[in-house]
């Protein structure tokens, strides 16, 4: 049974990327009897769907409300961060990021690159599977590990190649972990064996956009299951994860 589900979306994912309010995510992860829940809009540089500085206040609002109203759920408030530039700056504006609990880092389009990282941006939409791009992306990745208290890294290799083998053993001793995500399958059962060989954790996530998704993350189980590894390796399945907090 999954526990936790530490990727989910609100309707402070702007532009009705997220269609349920954190109310709403809280009540269903409720009733399906979740323990945990991290609510990760999506970050303050994507260009249609980011999370305002001007709402986030009121986004901190609703989650002290939906904590008093379902205390038997612990509610992380999170982002999912976007990669904004080679460096592995994520879009966290500094006056923000000693009031978030988890973050969640993933490679999305559209985003607002800092000064410096417009060729980052671009490089993935134009050119995205030259080697140049991968071993760009592969750097961004390992400074940002380095950098940042990153407990999920999302749907890794989705739009934005990666050395999966560099990246993983940096997660590994980081303590992030690597994200099974409910919306896509974006690593082959072969890679999930070269990352648990090297230590990886993995947490399945619904990355849900819709209250009724949250903590459905089924699209992984063909995969998962060709891969042959033990379900233990999947750190919020019938437990909790020890997770990688933001430090404040």
């Amino acid at each position: 049974m999954l526990l936790g589900d530490y990727h989910t979306h609100t309707t402070y994912s702007r532009s009705g990327h997220g269609k349920g309010s954190v109310l709403d995510n809280a009540r269903v992860a409720s009733e399906k009897g979740l323990k945990e829940l991290a609510l990760t809009d999506h970050g303050f540089r994507h260009g249609a769907y980011g999370i305002t500085k001007k709402a986030f206040p009121k986004f901190l609002t609703d989650v002290n409300e939906a904590r008093s109203l379902y205390p038997d759920l612990k509610i992380f408030v999170g982002v999912e961060a976007n990669f904004v530039s080679p460096k592995g700056d994520l879009d966290i504006p500094e006056e923000i990021a000693d009031k978030l609990d988890i973050i969640v880092a993933g490679y999305h389009k559209f985003v607002r690159p800092t000064k410096g990282g417009m060729g980052f941006v671009l490089r993935n939409l134009i050119t995205k599977n030259s080697r140049t791009a991968l071993v760009k992306n592969t750097d961004a990745y390992l400074n940002a590990l380095e950098r940042y208290d990153i407990a999920v890294l999302s749907h890794p290799n989705s739009g934005c190649r990666i050395d999966l083998k560099a990246v993983g053993e940096q997660a590994s001793k980081k303590g992030s972990y690597i994200e099974l995500n409910g919306k896509r399958v974006s690593m082959t059962a072969d890679e999930l064996v070269m990352m648990a060989s090297l230590g990886c954790k993995f947490l399945a996530n619904s990355d849900a956009h819709t209250p009724d998704r949250i903590g459905e993350v089924d699209i992984w189980t063909e995969t998962y299951k060709q891969s042959g590894l033990s379900a233990d390796l999947v750190h919020n399945y019938n437990r909790l994860p020890q997770l990688l907090l933001n430090k404040r």
